[in-house]
């Protein structure tokens, strides 16, 4: 893992669970498509709102 993907400290509470949110919202709506995340993107949005990786990670891993 690069340096730059990893936040400088850790995130409160409050962040995580707005993480949480959106990373449930992103879900429905996929769903709603008919389509299924795969483990691997199910794995990168666990990391993002444990605050491992910034976002832009989560959506694009080959940043």
């Amino acid at each position: 893992m690069s340096k730059n993907t990893q936040t400088a400290a850790p995130i409160t509470d409050a962040e995580r669970r707005r993480r949480q949110e959106a990373v449930s919202f992103a879900r429905a709506n996929v769903g709603l498509e008919g389509f299924k995340p795969s483990e691997e993107a199910e794995q990168r949005a666990a990391r993002f709102i444990a605050g491992e990786i910034e976002l832009a990670e989560a959506v694009n891993p080959a940043r």
